[in-house]
């Protein structure tokens, strides 16, 4: 009945929530290991039905040593898919360390795929696509059921389309029928999505517009939010790109309805800012201005969200590294043990030996410990700098924004903010790829740094997004390094980069004499002055203090910023 009960998790939850009420009134004839297994079984289904709090103590309670490898070792990949729905990302990517270290005493390649599975799924809903794709391809594809195959393509294809690789419909429908097949409804729906997705990239909205249409009415009746949001923000695009605004917009004001608990998803960040540019088209400016502001503050949001779930995963992995080389130094610790007792029943000639083994040992003790202190350094800068252009990632930058206001605010000192990004950054990427875009950043990056004192703060706050913190200096100083890199920006020589390839940035700059010592505040005016250098114009500088508020009319009209 466990077995059966196992079985049956995702694909007929009515009939496994009646086997487990069986089996609970069966428990007191349960052997120690059936007991737990049925307790793994109903943390399942408490997070299934989103009592998340009780099932991730019953779950930290089957991690406990008393408990069999293979049960702590589904405990613990599947505590940390409980743990990312709940943002807990540190505690979800450790325990997801946890399980990785089990997996060499799994020899069930039943369980081996389960677990790699959900390993592939958590990395790329963190945004770490091809580690995700590596973690697919260590599954044993003798023994895949027919779930096991449905789950893994339908994430790859989610790898593959945000990588970029081709994708083929046909193979695609290859995985609905397998879905279907192993009665995963809601598997089979999240693939067929990946059709609507595969005609947008392709730029064939209207064969997307059919695709989704014909699957809308089966994921509403299913009511899962995830699904919903992901149907209405295709179909939004799609009738965009079909010049229906007014559908667009009815199937976004759904999406937002859909989306009221998922505050952090890509698709709710997307139709914001579809629907700001849908209303700037229809020339409702004001509701566009709305719009712009809900898509900036959902856009941030969602950045702080992933860069925390990218911070939690260094660390895990800087984690799982110490933790494999303790481990090592462990083994090498016993080995010396055992040496050193084996020495002790030899002949007196063998001392020499024993004086080289131990001194052997403690070299790679040295050796080791220096490996250890060489790689937590290195995963520490990983985890505070943007791995692209070498400056400060959003995370560090927040922490030491907030370190310098506080100084500044103690020592009433002035300080300013500076946020700028690059004009039509987008058409750089449509027009000559992303590796010429990323040029082009590390270049930007490259020139304004000859400008900037060695206290101040840069960092890179957003794709081509980038922020200054300047304490100790008044408001004119903050100004005059504003126009200073714009104008150096400018007259950047990019032929080695892209033949005609030109760059200008637009500015925005507040101070702690009109915004306070407050962080957000100061961010927010600099991106609001941002907006107004890229409605007056583009390639200019403004500060917040310059600016006279017109809600009646949009800072930003057009979605290449």
């Amino acid at each position: 009945m466990l077995n059966n009960a196992d079985e049956q998790r995702s694909s007929a939850p009515a009939h496994y929530a009646e086997l487990l009420s069986q089996l609970t009134l069966a428990r007191a004839e349960m052997k120690p290991a059936q007991s737990s297994y049925l307790d793994f079984l109903i943390a399942y289904q408490l997070a299934y039905s989103g009592r998340h709090q009780e099932a991730e103590t019953l779950l930290n309670q089957l991690m406990s040593p008393s408990h069999s490898a293979l049960m702590r070792f589904r405990a613990s990949y599947t505590l940390a898919n409980v743990q990312m729905v709940r943002r807990q990302f540190v505690d979800a990517f450790s325990n997801l360390s946890q399980a990785i270290l089990l997996l060499a005493d799994i020899e069930d390649p039943k369980w081996r795929n389960q677990g790699l599975l959900s390993a592939a799924n958590i990395y790329s809903e963190a945004g770490l696509y091809r580690e995700s794709i590596e973690f697919i391809e260590q599954m044993a594809p003798q023994a895949m059921s027919d779930r096991d195959i449905c789950l893994s393509q339908q994430i790859n294809y989610q790898n593959q389309l945000n990588l970029r690789q081709k994708v083929s419909v046909s193979d695609i429908e290859k995985t609905i029928d397998i879905c279907q097949r192993a009665n995963e409804k809601m598997l089979s729906h999240l693939v067929r999505l990946q059709i609507g997705w595969y005609y947008l990239q392709q730029k064939q909205p209207a064969q997307a517009l059919q695709s989704l249409k014909l699957q809308r009415a089966e994921v509403e009746s299913t009511g899962y939010n995830r699904l919903l949001i992901s149907l209405y923000q295709l179909m939004a695009e799609a009738q965009a790109e079909l010049g229906e605004a007014e559908t667009a917009l009815q199937l976004i004001a759904e999406l937002e309805q859909a989306a009221k608990d998922l505050p952090y998803s890509t698709p709710l960040v997307a139709g914001l800012q579809l629907k700001a540019e849908l209303a700037a088209q229809l020339g409702d400016f004001q509701h566009a201005y709305q719009a712009a502001k809900q898509f900036s503050e959902a856009e941030r949001a969602m950045r702080d969200d992933r860069s925390a779930q990218l911070l939690a995963f260094q660390l895990a992995k800087g984690e799982l590294l110490k933790k494999n080389q303790q481990l090592q130094l462990i083994k090498e610790e016993f080995r010396v043990v055992e040496l050193e007792n084996q020495l002790k029943n030899q002949q007196a000639q063998r001392d020499s030996l024993y004086i080289g083994l131990l001194s052997l040992a403690s070299i790679v003790l040295v050796y080791v410990t220096y490996q250890l202190i060489r790689r937590h350094r290195y995963y520490k800068l990983a985890a505070e700098n943007d791995g692209l252009t070498g400056i400060s990632n959003r995370h560090f930058f927040d922490l030491q924004l907030q370190k310098q206001v506080k100084r500044c605010k103690q020592l009433q000192k002035s300080m300013g903010v500076i946020v700028f990004d690059l004009d039509f950054f987008k058409l750089i990427n449509d027009n000559h790829g992303h590796d010429i875009g990323d040029k082009a950043l590390q270049a930007t990056v490259q020139i304004c740094n000859h400008f900037i004192r060695s206290g101040d703060i840069f960092g890179r706050i957003g794709g081509e997004e980038f922020a200054i913190v300047l304490p100790d200096c008044q408001p004119d100083k903050v100004l005059m390094l504003a126009e200073i890199c714009r104008d150096a920006i400018e007259q950047l020589d990019c032929s080695h980069i892209q033949s005609g390839l030109k760059l200008t940035a637009s500015f925005g700059v507040s101070y702690s004499q009109i915004s306070g010592y407050q962080p957000s505040e100061l961010m927010r005016h600099a991106d609001q002055a941002l907006y107004l250098a890229k409605y007056n114009g583009r390639n200019r500088v403004e500060s917040y203090d310059q600016m006279q508020t017109n809600p009646g009319r949009p800072l930003i009209h057009s979605p290449l910023r």
